[in-house]
């Protein structure tokens, strides 16, 4: 398995994953409504945006089959943090390990460029990634109210304090 950074070829690959894996994932945690106007269209510009705007997305790939992607940038409210901003891997893929080892990239990317410490934010209901991210090292921060497109969803805020458990 490979992991590197992002390029826009891969932009297809991490637009179907993205929507497929929300509909499956936020099934009765958001709208019904909400889930079902996500379109590989919106998805497309969304992370072909995300990639121009100088964030970092990195795919994982084995020989030519696409497991999965982490993206993520500089935390919007806290200075200093970097933001795990979505993670997704394919069904066949999971529980592999895949996942471990995109948080763990992004990890080590933070730690490299100098960041304190490293946030990812869930939806309340999202257990098994709660339940990940708390083994990996994450802690509760805070709880807030996230808007999706208008969507009002109740989330909280992990933080990783120390990053040189990616090291």
């Amino acid at each position: 398995m490979i992991i590197r950074d992002a390029v826009y070829d891969d932009i297809d690959n991490i637009a179907e994953l993205y929507i497929s894996n929300w509909k499956e994932t936020y099934k009765g945690l958001l709208s019904e409504d909400y889930l079902n106007g996500l379109t590989k269209d919106y998805a497309v510009e969304k992370w072909s945006k995300y990639l121009k705007n100088g964030n970092q997305i990195f795919v994982a790939y084995e020989e030519n089959e696409f497991l999965g992607f982490v993206a993520s940038k500089k935390d919007d409210e806290e200075e200093n943090y970097w933001y795990l901003d979505s993670l997704h891997i394919t069904k066949n893929s999971r529980g592999k390990g895949i996942g471990t080892k995109l948080i763990y990239r992004v990890g080590q990317y933070a730690l490299k460029h100098g960041y304190e410490c490293m946030s990812i934010c869930i939806v309340e209901g999202n257990d098994n990634a709660k339940r990940i991210y708390e083994k990996l090292g994450a802690v509760h921060y805070k709880y807030f109210i996230d808007d999706f497109g208008g969507v009002k969803s109740n989330s909280e805020k992990l933080i990783w304090k120390n990053l040189s458990i990616f090291a």
